[in-house]
């Protein structure tokens, strides 16, 4: 679901520059969560909701559905320049089975645009790196999958939870939220204490339950709850 400032510009006869964000998660091979952005602003890196992306040269293609029933499998074309991610990918398995998000925005909804909004973003595009396509001394080439798409995988791939959400969520650094590593994508200014009562400012605490994504993303929002709530209690 588009959130309904984005769907208000979208109805604009002038429309503003989208910026195109991704997020590569290499913690699991003992990385950081890697912030790039296709463009810069201005000449600087581009900061939304308090997170910097780095600009680095990324060619992006495939992400749109065709309706057909073939899922997509979107290409990213990265430069080879930074030594540090090369030496990455070569020891972390060619980064295989490392979650991607692709966010998209409006300029203005920047930290330094006309009309910030952390809010205000196209939806989330969620993919993990299936394989390295091709690598040379120029470029490599990540040939992603959405989850369900990943050959010989067992699906879901993750124990089943019925009442426990398993996102991990922002943390407060003592002066203001933090989402490095976060996988949930609330960034709202609505707080709640895990018991699901209103909390202060830096208290913010999910109790990864139903009803605490309902709190944040409303009761008939699109709830990106990382549970399995339909699942059957079995005695």
């Amino acid at each position: 679901m588009t959130p309904q400032i984005i769907a208000t510009d979208m109805q604009c006869l002038e429309q503003d520059a989208i910026v195109q964000m991704f997020e590569i998660d290499a913690t699991q091979y003992g990385g950081e969560v890697m912030y790039f952005a296709t463009s810069t602003v201005d000449g600087h890196a581009i900061s939304f909701n308090g997170v910097q992306y780095l600009p680095f040269p990324i060619q992006a293609e495939g992400f749109t559905w065709n309706g057909q029933g073939t899922l997509p499998r979107p290409t990213l074309l990265l430069a080879a320049q930074d030594l540090a991610f090369l030496s990455l990918v070569m020891s972390a398995n060619d980064l295989v089975g490392a979650p991607v998000r692709r966010k998209r925005t409006y300029r203005k909804h920047l930290d330094d645009g006309s009309d910030p909004d952390p809010d205000a973003l196209f939806p989330i595009d969620y993919y993990v790196i299936e394989r390295k396509a091709r690598q040379n001394r120029t470029q490599i080439q990540f040939e992603l999958s959405v989850q369900m798409d990943q050959e010989g995988r067992m699906i879901p791939a993750r124990q089943v939870l019925r009442d426990t959400c398993t996102h991990r969520y922002r943390w407060w650094d003592g002066t203001q939220y933090r989402y490095e590593g976060a996988t949930c994508p609330y960034a709202g200014p609505g707080e709640w204490a895990e018991s699901g009562a209103s909390a202060d400012r830096g208290a913010d605490r999910c109790g990864k339950r139903l009803s605490d994504c309902k709190l944040r993303f409303g009761i008939y929002g699109n709830l990106p709850f990382y549970g399995f709530p339909g699942v059957a209690r079995y005695r």
